[in-house]
Protein backbone atom coordinates (compact mmCIF):
# COMPACT_ATOMS: atom_id res chain seq x y z
CA UNK A 1 0.00 0.00 0.00
CA UNK A 2 2.68 2.26 1.01
CA UNK A 3 4.57 1.65 -2.49
CA UNK A 4 1.17 2.56 -4.21
CA UNK A 5 1.27 6.05 -2.56
CA UNK A 6 4.76 6.77 -3.07
CA UNK A 7 4.52 5.88 -6.83
CA UNK A 8 1.26 8.02 -7.00
CA UNK A 9 3.12 10.88 -5.24
CA UNK A 10 6.11 10.47 -7.53
CA UNK A 11 4.07 10.50 -10.79
CA UNK A 12 2.22 13.70 -9.66
CA UNK A 13 5.89 15.44 -8.77
CA UNK A 14 7.46 14.25 -12.16
CA UNK A 15 3.99 16.29 -14.05
CA UNK A 16 3.85 18.73 -11.79
CA UNK A 17 7.79 19.47 -12.27
CA UNK A 18 6.94 19.15 -15.79
CA UNK A 19 4.47 22.05 -15.86
CA UNK A 20 7.13 24.04 -14.33
CA UNK A 21 9.72 23.57 -16.99
CA UNK A 22 7.28 24.24 -19.92
CA UNK A 23 5.83 27.79 -18.20
CA UNK A 24 9.74 28.44 -18.01
CA UNK A 25 10.10 27.59 -21.40
CA UNK A 26 7.10 29.81 -22.26
CA UNK A 27 8.27 32.56 -19.95
CA UNK A 28 11.69 32.89 -21.55
CA UNK A 29 10.26 32.63 -25.10
CA UNK A 30 7.89 35.48 -24.13
CA UNK A 31 10.88 37.37 -22.86
CA UNK A 32 13.21 36.73 -25.53
CA UNK A 33 10.34 37.89 -28.16
CA UNK A 34 9.77 40.96 -25.90
CA UNK A 35 13.07 41.64 -26.15
CA UNK A 36 13.81 40.83 -29.46
CA UNK A 37 10.71 43.12 -30.62
CA UNK A 38 12.25 46.10 -28.23
CA UNK A 39 15.57 45.68 -30.19
CA UNK A 40 14.08 45.69 -33.48
CA UNK A 41 11.72 48.91 -32.65
CA UNK A 42 14.85 50.70 -31.22
CA UNK A 43 16.42 50.03 -34.32
CA UNK A 44 13.83 51.36 -37.10
CA UNK A 45 13.72 53.97 -34.48
CA UNK A 46 16.95 54.82 -35.67
CA UNK A 47 16.65 54.51 -38.55
CA UNK A 48 13.83 56.83 -38.75
CA UNK A 49 15.41 59.55 -37.28
CA UNK A 50 18.62 58.96 -39.55
CA UNK A 51 16.14 59.45 -42.31
CA UNK A 52 14.28 62.50 -41.17
CA UNK A 53 17.82 64.04 -40.80
CA UNK A 54 18.65 62.80 -44.23
CA UNK A 55 15.67 65.13 -45.66
CA UNK A 56 15.95 68.20 -43.50
CA UNK A 57 19.80 68.20 -44.91
CA UNK A 58 18.67 67.70 -48.03
CA UNK A 59 15.99 70.52 -48.02
CA UNK A 60 18.81 72.63 -46.59
CA UNK A 61 21.22 71.77 -49.05
CA UNK A 62 18.30 72.97 -51.81
CA UNK A 63 18.10 76.12 -50.33
CA UNK A 64 21.40 77.02 -50.28
CA UNK A 65 22.10 75.92 -53.85
CA UNK A 66 18.74 77.99 -54.72
CA UNK A 67 20.82 81.28 -52.77
CA UNK A 68 24.06 80.91 -53.89
CA UNK A 69 22.83 81.35 -57.43
CA UNK A 70 21.67 84.75 -56.85
CA UNK A 71 24.43 85.95 -54.54
CA UNK A 72 26.73 88.97 -56.27
CA UNK A 73 28.98 88.72 -53.64
CA UNK A 74 31.96 86.49 -53.35
CA UNK A 75 32.47 86.72 -49.39
CA UNK A 76 28.54 85.86 -49.16
CA UNK A 77 28.68 83.41 -51.73
CA UNK A 78 31.87 81.51 -50.17
CA UNK A 79 29.59 81.43 -46.86
CA UNK A 80 27.07 79.67 -48.42
CA UNK A 81 29.34 77.02 -50.31
CA UNK A 82 30.91 76.64 -47.35
CA UNK A 83 27.44 76.05 -45.56
CA UNK A 84 26.13 73.38 -48.89
CA UNK A 85 29.42 71.57 -47.84
CA UNK A 86 28.86 71.24 -44.67
CA UNK A 87 24.96 70.26 -45.21
CA UNK A 88 26.06 67.77 -47.75
CA UNK A 89 28.93 65.92 -45.43
CA UNK A 90 25.78 65.75 -42.77
CA UNK A 91 23.34 64.09 -45.11
CA UNK A 92 25.89 61.33 -45.77
CA UNK A 93 26.23 60.45 -42.29
CA UNK A 94 22.59 60.23 -41.94
CA UNK A 95 22.15 58.37 -45.22
CA UNK A 96 25.31 55.85 -43.99
CA UNK A 97 23.08 54.91 -40.73
CA UNK A 98 20.07 53.32 -43.33
CA UNK A 99 20.46 49.86 -44.02
CA UNK A 100 19.04 50.62 -47.42
CA UNK A 101 21.00 49.34 -50.61
CA UNK A 102 18.72 50.84 -53.42
CA UNK A 103 20.04 52.18 -56.45
CA UNK A 104 18.16 55.22 -56.19
CA UNK A 105 19.93 55.95 -52.51
CA UNK A 106 23.07 54.83 -53.93
CA UNK A 107 22.94 57.92 -56.62
CA UNK A 108 22.12 60.05 -53.80
CA UNK A 109 25.74 58.93 -52.30
CA UNK A 110 27.30 59.74 -55.32
CA UNK A 111 25.38 62.89 -55.60
CA UNK A 112 26.22 64.32 -51.97
CA UNK A 113 29.90 63.17 -52.61
CA UNK A 114 30.42 65.06 -55.56
CA UNK A 115 28.59 68.41 -54.44
CA UNK A 116 30.60 68.46 -51.50
CA UNK A 117 33.55 68.02 -53.08
CA UNK A 118 32.74 70.51 -55.62
CA UNK A 119 31.05 73.00 -53.16
CA UNK A 120 34.46 73.10 -51.34
CA UNK A 121 36.54 73.56 -53.54
CA UNK A 122 34.45 76.59 -54.97
CA UNK A 123 34.44 78.06 -51.13
CA UNK A 124 38.40 77.86 -51.37
CA UNK A 125 38.59 79.38 -54.72
CA UNK A 126 36.28 82.58 -53.37
CA UNK A 127 38.36 82.61 -50.27
CA UNK A 128 41.46 82.82 -52.19
CA UNK A 129 40.46 85.35 -54.36
CA UNK A 130 38.42 84.36 -57.42
CA UNK A 131 35.50 85.05 -58.58
CA UNK A 132 32.99 82.33 -60.20
CA UNK A 133 32.38 81.55 -63.51
CA UNK A 134 29.56 81.06 -66.03
CA UNK A 135 30.21 77.50 -66.41
CA UNK A 136 30.48 77.38 -62.55
CA UNK A 137 27.16 79.07 -62.10
CA UNK A 138 25.34 76.53 -64.62
CA UNK A 139 27.15 73.84 -62.53
CA UNK A 140 25.46 75.23 -59.42
CA UNK A 141 22.26 75.68 -61.29
CA UNK A 142 22.10 71.94 -62.76
CA UNK A 143 23.11 71.11 -58.92
CA UNK A 144 20.17 73.13 -58.10
CA UNK A 145 17.88 71.26 -60.31
CA UNK A 146 19.09 67.41 -59.20
CA UNK A 147 19.32 68.21 -55.74
CA UNK A 148 15.23 69.57 -55.78
CA UNK A 149 14.23 66.37 -57.62
CA UNK A 150 15.57 63.85 -55.44
CA UNK A 151 13.92 65.85 -52.47
CA UNK A 152 10.64 65.23 -54.07
CA UNK A 153 11.08 61.77 -54.28
CA UNK A 154 12.70 61.74 -50.69
CA UNK A 155 10.23 63.67 -49.15
CA UNK A 156 7.63 61.13 -51.24
CA UNK A 157 8.87 58.14 -49.63
CA UNK A 158 9.20 59.88 -45.96
CA UNK A 159 5.46 60.51 -46.65
CA UNK A 160 4.85 57.03 -47.25
CA UNK A 161 6.69 56.09 -44.40
CA UNK A 162 5.21 58.20 -42.11
CA UNK A 163 1.61 56.91 -43.28
CA UNK A 164 2.56 52.66 -42.79
CA UNK A 165 2.10 51.96 -46.91
CA UNK A 166 6.09 51.07 -46.50
CA UNK A 167 7.78 49.72 -43.54
CA UNK A 168 11.55 49.79 -42.85
CA UNK A 169 11.13 45.62 -43.14
CA UNK A 170 10.34 45.76 -46.40
CA UNK A 171 12.77 48.26 -47.46
CA UNK A 172 15.45 46.68 -46.45
CA UNK A 173 14.80 43.29 -48.00
CA UNK A 174 13.98 44.38 -51.10
CA UNK A 175 16.84 44.66 -53.53
CA UNK A 176 14.73 45.68 -56.27
CA UNK A 177 15.11 49.19 -57.71
CA UNK A 178 12.00 48.81 -59.55
CA UNK A 179 10.05 48.27 -55.95
CA UNK A 180 11.63 52.03 -54.31
CA UNK A 181 10.23 53.52 -57.74
CA UNK A 182 6.59 51.50 -57.36
CA UNK A 183 6.24 52.52 -53.84
CA UNK A 184 7.07 56.33 -54.10
CA UNK A 185 5.15 56.63 -56.67
CA UNK A 186 1.84 57.62 -54.27
CA UNK A 187 2.53 60.19 -51.60
CA UNK A 188 0.09 58.66 -48.56
CA UNK A 189 -2.68 61.78 -47.75
CA UNK A 190 -2.78 59.89 -44.06
CA UNK A 191 -2.74 62.28 -41.04
CA UNK A 192 0.49 63.21 -38.97
CA UNK A 193 0.96 61.18 -36.41
CA UNK A 194 -0.62 61.88 -32.78
CA UNK A 195 2.58 62.88 -31.58
CA UNK A 196 3.16 65.51 -34.27
CA UNK A 197 -0.89 66.72 -33.81
CA UNK A 198 0.61 67.18 -30.47
CA UNK A 199 3.51 69.60 -31.47
CA UNK A 200 1.79 71.48 -34.36
CA UNK A 201 0.41 74.63 -31.90
CA UNK A 202 3.63 74.97 -30.35
CA UNK A 203 5.61 74.75 -33.59
CA UNK A 204 3.42 77.41 -34.72
CA UNK A 205 4.21 79.98 -32.03
CA UNK A 206 7.97 79.33 -32.11
CA UNK A 207 8.10 80.84 -35.99
CA UNK A 208 10.41 83.77 -36.76
CA UNK A 209 10.11 84.12 -40.29
CA UNK A 210 13.32 85.11 -41.81
CA UNK A 211 14.88 85.83 -38.30
CA UNK A 212 14.59 82.64 -36.43
CA UNK A 213 18.29 81.93 -35.34
CA UNK A 214 19.29 85.16 -33.75
CA UNK A 215 20.04 85.82 -30.32
CA UNK A 216 18.13 87.87 -28.05
CA UNK A 217 20.07 90.52 -25.73
CA UNK A 218 21.15 89.25 -22.39
CA UNK A 219 19.73 92.43 -20.95
CA UNK A 220 16.03 92.95 -22.14
CA UNK A 221 15.78 95.99 -23.43
CA UNK A 222 11.86 96.72 -23.51
CA UNK A 223 10.55 96.08 -20.08
CA UNK A 224 12.04 98.99 -17.95
CA UNK A 225 13.62 98.26 -14.30
CA UNK A 226 10.51 97.86 -12.30
CA UNK A 227 10.51 94.64 -10.73
CA UNK A 228 6.88 92.82 -10.22
CA UNK A 229 5.25 90.87 -7.69
CA UNK A 230 3.10 87.68 -8.23
CA UNK A 231 0.44 89.72 -6.92
CA UNK A 232 1.28 92.57 -9.49
CA UNK A 233 1.46 90.02 -12.32
CA UNK A 234 -2.10 88.26 -11.57
CA UNK A 235 -3.41 92.10 -11.74
CA UNK A 236 -1.49 92.41 -14.96
CA UNK A 237 -3.54 89.16 -16.19
CA UNK A 238 -6.81 90.75 -15.18
CA UNK A 239 -5.89 93.47 -17.78
CA UNK A 240 -4.56 91.35 -20.49
CA UNK A 241 -7.55 88.96 -20.61
CA UNK A 242 -11.48 90.17 -20.38
CA UNK A 243 -12.06 89.72 -16.55
CA UNK A 244 -15.38 89.05 -17.10
CA UNK A 245 -14.30 85.11 -18.85
CA UNK A 246 -11.83 84.56 -16.07
CA UNK A 247 -13.31 81.65 -13.73
CA UNK A 248 -10.02 81.12 -11.79
CA UNK A 249 -6.02 82.48 -11.70
CA UNK A 250 -3.53 79.70 -10.31
CA UNK A 251 0.10 80.99 -9.94
CA UNK A 252 2.82 77.93 -10.68
CA UNK A 253 6.04 79.06 -10.38
CA UNK A 254 8.93 80.99 -11.24
CA UNK A 255 10.21 80.01 -14.55
CA UNK A 256 14.26 81.10 -14.93
CA UNK A 257 14.82 81.33 -18.73
CA UNK A 258 16.48 83.98 -20.69
CA UNK A 259 13.83 86.39 -19.02
CA UNK A 260 12.54 85.01 -15.99
CA UNK A 261 8.82 85.07 -15.33
CA UNK A 262 5.60 84.11 -13.18
CA UNK A 263 4.29 81.12 -14.61
CA UNK A 264 -0.05 81.19 -14.49
CA UNK A 265 -2.79 78.88 -15.51
CA UNK A 266 -5.82 80.70 -16.03
CA UNK A 267 -8.99 78.73 -16.46
CA UNK A 268 -12.35 80.71 -17.96
CA UNK A 269 -15.81 80.54 -17.78
CA UNK A 270 -16.29 78.07 -20.52
CA UNK A 271 -13.72 75.96 -18.62
CA UNK A 272 -10.83 76.28 -21.80
CA UNK A 273 -7.15 76.99 -19.67
CA UNK A 274 -5.06 79.62 -21.40
CA UNK A 275 -1.29 79.17 -19.82
CA UNK A 276 0.14 82.88 -19.08
CA UNK A 277 4.00 83.75 -18.60
CA UNK A 278 4.24 87.64 -16.70
CA UNK A 279 7.79 89.07 -17.05
CA UNK A 280 9.06 89.86 -13.53
CA UNK A 281 10.89 92.96 -14.51
CA UNK A 282 8.17 94.87 -15.99
CA UNK A 283 5.15 93.05 -15.79
CA UNK A 284 4.73 92.02 -18.82
CA UNK A 285 2.79 89.58 -20.47
CA UNK A 286 5.53 87.42 -22.90
CA UNK A 287 4.12 83.90 -23.81
CA UNK A 288 0.46 82.77 -23.97
CA UNK A 289 -1.38 79.84 -25.48
CA UNK A 290 -4.98 78.40 -25.03
CA UNK A 291 -6.30 75.24 -25.54
CA UNK A 292 -9.16 76.22 -27.13
CA UNK A 293 -10.75 73.68 -30.16
CA UNK A 294 -10.97 74.78 -33.18
CA UNK A 295 -12.61 73.13 -35.79
CA UNK A 296 -13.32 75.21 -38.79
CA UNK A 297 -12.59 78.40 -40.90
CA UNK A 298 -14.60 81.22 -41.42
CA UNK A 299 -12.90 83.97 -42.05
CA UNK A 300 -9.81 85.31 -44.11
CA UNK A 301 -6.41 85.31 -43.49
CA UNK A 302 -6.45 89.23 -43.69
CA UNK A 303 -9.33 89.15 -41.06
CA UNK A 304 -6.91 87.20 -38.84
CA UNK A 305 -4.27 89.69 -39.91
CA UNK A 306 -6.48 92.40 -38.69
CA UNK A 307 -7.50 91.31 -35.37
CA UNK A 308 -4.26 90.24 -34.13
CA UNK A 309 -2.91 93.75 -35.28
CA UNK A 310 -6.01 95.24 -32.87
CA UNK A 311 -5.18 93.01 -30.20
CA UNK A 312 -1.83 94.22 -30.02
CA UNK A 313 -2.83 97.80 -30.11
CA UNK A 314 -5.13 97.18 -27.65
CA UNK A 315 -2.05 96.32 -25.25
CA UNK A 316 -0.61 99.79 -26.59
CA UNK A 317 1.81 97.60 -28.66
CA UNK A 318 1.89 100.33 -31.92
CA UNK A 319 3.42 100.73 -35.06
CA UNK A 320 3.78 96.91 -35.69
CA UNK A 321 3.73 95.11 -39.39
CA UNK A 322 2.57 91.97 -40.61
CA UNK A 323 5.10 90.10 -42.40
CA UNK A 324 5.04 86.18 -42.70
CA UNK A 325 2.49 84.12 -41.75
CA UNK A 326 1.05 80.27 -41.29
CA UNK A 327 -2.01 78.38 -40.99
CA UNK A 328 -2.85 75.08 -39.76
CA UNK A 329 -5.75 73.02 -38.14
CA UNK A 330 -7.79 76.85 -38.59
CA UNK A 331 -5.34 78.70 -36.58
CA UNK A 332 -3.21 81.22 -38.19
CA UNK A 333 0.66 82.41 -36.45
CA UNK A 334 1.23 86.24 -37.77
CA UNK A 335 4.51 87.42 -37.19
CA UNK A 336 4.73 91.17 -36.59
CA UNK A 337 7.71 93.18 -36.85
CA UNK A 338 7.88 97.04 -35.44
CA UNK A 339 7.91 99.86 -38.29
CA UNK A 340 10.16 103.05 -36.65
CA UNK A 341 9.50 105.31 -39.27
CA UNK A 342 10.38 103.46 -42.77
CA UNK A 343 12.35 101.19 -41.00
CA UNK A 344 11.03 97.93 -40.83
CA UNK A 345 12.67 96.82 -37.58
CA UNK A 346 13.05 92.58 -37.94
CA UNK A 347 15.01 92.70 -34.63
CA UNK A 348 11.67 93.21 -32.89
CA UNK A 349 8.99 90.48 -33.27
CA UNK A 350 5.91 89.18 -32.09
CA UNK A 351 3.85 86.25 -32.78
CA UNK A 352 -0.20 85.97 -32.64
CA UNK A 353 -2.29 83.41 -32.61
CA UNK A 354 -5.59 83.86 -34.16
CA UNK A 355 -8.51 81.00 -34.64
CA UNK A 356 -9.84 81.50 -37.98
CA UNK A 357 -13.50 80.42 -36.77
CA UNK A 358 -14.01 83.59 -34.88
CA UNK A 359 -10.94 85.70 -35.17
CA UNK A 360 -10.20 84.90 -31.59
CA UNK A 361 -6.53 85.38 -29.90
CA UNK A 362 -4.92 82.03 -29.09
CA UNK A 363 -1.71 82.67 -28.34
CA UNK A 364 1.04 85.34 -28.31
CA UNK A 365 5.28 85.10 -27.96
CA UNK A 366 6.64 88.17 -27.43
CA UNK A 367 10.43 87.61 -26.18
CA UNK A 368 12.02 89.08 -29.47
CA UNK A 369 10.13 92.15 -28.77
CA UNK A 370 10.65 92.75 -25.48
CA UNK A 371 14.57 91.80 -25.77
CA UNK A 372 15.10 93.97 -27.99
CA UNK A 373 12.39 96.99 -28.21
CA UNK A 374 13.92 100.29 -27.32
CA UNK A 375 14.47 103.88 -28.83
CA UNK A 376 17.13 104.21 -31.69
CA UNK A 377 19.14 106.40 -33.38
CA UNK A 378 20.45 105.42 -37.17
CA UNK A 379 23.98 106.26 -38.70
CA UNK A 380 22.68 108.24 -42.15
CA UNK A 381 23.75 105.51 -45.23
CA UNK A 382 26.93 105.64 -46.81
CA UNK A 383 25.99 104.08 -49.34
CA UNK A 384 22.54 104.78 -51.64
CA UNK A 385 19.61 102.80 -52.88
CA UNK A 386 20.89 102.72 -56.16
CA UNK A 387 24.33 102.23 -55.30
CA UNK A 388 22.78 98.96 -53.54
CA UNK A 389 20.50 97.87 -56.27
CA UNK A 390 23.32 97.64 -58.11
CA UNK A 391 24.97 94.97 -56.64
CA UNK A 392 22.18 92.60 -56.44
CA UNK A 393 22.43 89.87 -59.32
CA UNK A 394 20.98 90.99 -62.12
CA UNK A 395 19.26 88.32 -62.65
CA UNK A 396 17.09 88.89 -59.81
CA UNK A 397 13.51 91.05 -61.05
CA UNK A 398 13.06 93.17 -57.89
CA UNK A 399 9.71 94.04 -57.25
CA UNK A 400 10.06 95.74 -53.71
CA UNK A 401 12.90 97.85 -52.09
CA UNK A 402 13.12 99.24 -48.70
CA UNK A 403 15.27 100.07 -45.13
CA UNK A 404 15.11 97.32 -42.97
CA UNK A 405 16.83 96.85 -39.45
CA UNK A 406 18.11 93.23 -39.25
CA UNK A 407 19.62 91.28 -36.22
CA UNK A 408 22.99 89.71 -36.57
CA UNK A 409 24.45 86.19 -34.42
CA UNK A 410 26.42 88.40 -32.36
CA UNK A 411 23.33 90.27 -30.31
CA UNK A 412 24.20 93.68 -32.95
CA UNK A 413 21.68 94.77 -35.70
CA UNK A 414 22.59 95.80 -39.18
CA UNK A 415 20.95 98.47 -41.18
CA UNK A 416 19.86 97.59 -44.23
CA UNK A 417 18.47 98.38 -47.71
CA UNK A 418 15.64 95.18 -48.30
CA UNK A 419 15.02 93.73 -51.97
CA UNK A 420 12.56 91.92 -52.67
CA UNK A 421 12.84 90.13 -56.14
CA UNK A 422 12.15 87.10 -58.19
CA UNK A 423 14.18 84.67 -60.47
CA UNK A 424 12.25 82.12 -62.39
CA UNK A 425 9.54 80.63 -60.14
CA UNK A 426 11.81 81.76 -57.10
CA UNK A 427 11.29 84.66 -54.79
CA UNK A 428 14.00 86.13 -52.54
CA UNK A 429 15.11 88.70 -49.93
CA UNK A 430 18.17 90.49 -50.26
CA UNK A 431 19.69 92.35 -47.55
CA UNK A 432 22.39 95.01 -48.36
CA UNK A 433 24.68 97.00 -45.89
CA UNK A 434 24.19 100.28 -46.07
CA UNK A 435 27.38 101.23 -45.07
CA UNK A 436 29.22 99.21 -46.69
CA UNK A 437 27.35 97.85 -49.59
CA UNK A 438 27.99 94.00 -48.46
CA UNK A 439 25.57 91.77 -49.01
CA UNK A 440 24.10 90.55 -45.35
CA UNK A 441 21.33 87.78 -45.80
CA UNK A 442 19.61 86.05 -48.63
CA UNK A 443 16.48 84.30 -47.65
CA UNK A 444 13.59 82.86 -50.14
CA UNK A 445 10.50 82.90 -49.81
CA UNK A 446 8.24 79.86 -49.90
CA UNK A 447 4.44 80.10 -50.74
CA UNK A 448 2.64 77.08 -48.72
CA UNK A 449 -0.63 76.17 -48.81
CA UNK A 450 0.01 76.52 -45.20
CA UNK A 451 1.51 80.53 -45.30
CA UNK A 452 3.90 82.45 -46.44
CA UNK A 453 6.83 81.22 -45.11
CA UNK A 454 11.16 82.55 -45.75
CA UNK A 455 13.79 79.69 -45.22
Amino acid sequence: MLDFFSKKIEGRGGAFLAFVLAAVLVAICVFLKIENNRVVETLESSYTKSFYDLVEYMDDTETLLAKVQISNSPDYAAKTLSDIWRKADLAQSSLAQIPITHISLEKVVQFLNQLSDYSYTLSQGLVDGKTLTDEEFENIKNYYERCKNMNQTLNQLINDMASGSISWEELTKSDDDAFLAQEVSNVSQDSFSSIEENMQDYEGLIYDGPFSEHMTSVEPLGLGTEKYTVEQATEKIYEFVDKSTIKEIVYNEVTEATIPVYSFEVTLIDNSQMYIDVTIQGGEVLWCMSNRTVTQEKITIDEAKDAAKKFLESHEIYDMQDTYYISENAMATINFAYVDGDIVCYSDLIKVKVSLEDGTILGMEAQSYYSSHTQRTYNLPKVSMEEARKRINPDVDIYYEGLALIPTDWRSEILTYEFKGKVEENDFIVYINVETGKEEKIYMIVDTPNGVLTV
